[in-house]
């Protein structure tokens, strides 16, 4: 099985591999605002969120309206604005997410008790209810679509069967980008297709920009499938790498392993320093790095 540790953005530590919603949508959302903003509206800023609910109240009107959830409703507004005439469902990814976000916030809130207001719960109680259906809707509306990333969310929310296929055919020609998500695909993988599950790894860590960044758990899964696959190189290899991103680990199995099977450690150790070298870098390449020779 692929191994999952607590997650840490500023240390070295991994994401959990199995984590059912491992994207957040505010980069994406940021992203196609500012693309929209420049080839839509050609304004030098933005709008405001007010100036927004003041000239479109319609992209509004429907969301919770105290100053609680604030950020998470920002989100869902210019999303809707930045895409009211777009065909392409790309954005539709990115609400959804946001529209997530939203529910569990608003549903935390309109829990909160409110002694001398307590008109509140009854615009909370409207986020949610929008939430809810905006969730349902989008999700209606996407269910068949060719889109990697709205695949990817049909496969993990609704564990769509012919989703999951689609979404792993994007991801074998490169046409998903996070690498979050390859993990998550290879988390499946794993259990049927160790070949395959290699690809996606590789494919992984070649997305990765920042070495802090990656979830370490790609390096001991690698070992595993070495030492499934008895290619005692390839699991001394991963073993070393993970011993540079993982402070917990040490060097006492990578040393047994190359001693009771003989291994070319010198060899070996030198793949090793070129691959995180390369990670350093967010130059990782597999092919480059022929590491389908180990």
């Amino acid at each position: 099985m692929l191994i999952s540790f607590k997650t840490s953005m500023k240390t070295r530590t991994t994401t959990n591999l199995f984590s059912k919603f491992p994207t957040k949508g505010r980069a994406a959302t940021l992203l196609l605002a500012a693309a929209f903003s420049v080839a839509g509206c050609g304004d030098l800023f933005e709008p405001t969120i007010s100036e927004i609910c003041e000239s479109h109240s319609e992209i509004c009107l429907d969301l919770s309206l105290d100053a609680r959830c604030r950020a998470e409703r920002a989100e869902i507004i210019r999303l809707r604005y930045y895409n009211q005439d777009s065909k392409d469902e790309a954005y539709k990814y990115p609400l959804l997410l946001n529209f997530e976000e939203y529910l569990e916030c608003v549903e935390e809130a309109q829990h909160i008790e409110h002694v001398k207001r307590k008109g509140k719960e009854a615009t909370r109680l409207k986020g949610v209810i929008t939430a809810q259906r905006e969730i349902k809707r989008l999700s209606r509306e996407t269910k068949n679509s060719f889109d990697p990333y709205l695949s990817y969310y049909h496969w993990t929310r609704y564990n769509n069967k012919d989703a999951y296929h689609r979404f792993e055919r994007y991801a074998a020609s490169n046409q998903v980008t996070d690498p979050k998500l390859l993990v998550e695909l290879a988390s499946v993988q794993i259990k049927t297709d160790q070949e395959r599950t290699i690809k996606t790894l590789y494919r992984a860590l070649s997305l990765y920009t920042d070495s802090s960044d990656i979830d370490v758990s790609i390096f001991y899964s690698l070992a595993s499938v070495g030492m499934d696959r008895e290619n005692y190189r390839l699991a001394y290899v991963w073993y070393g790498v993970a011993e540079n991103y993982d402070e917990r680990l040490n060097e006492t199995q990578r040393i047994q392993l190359g001693q009771k099977y003989a291994l070319p450690v010198e060899i070996l150790d030198n793949i090793v320093d070129e691959i995180v070298s390369n990670l350093d870098s967010a130059t990782f390449d597999a092919g480059s790095l022929k590491l389908d020779n180990l």
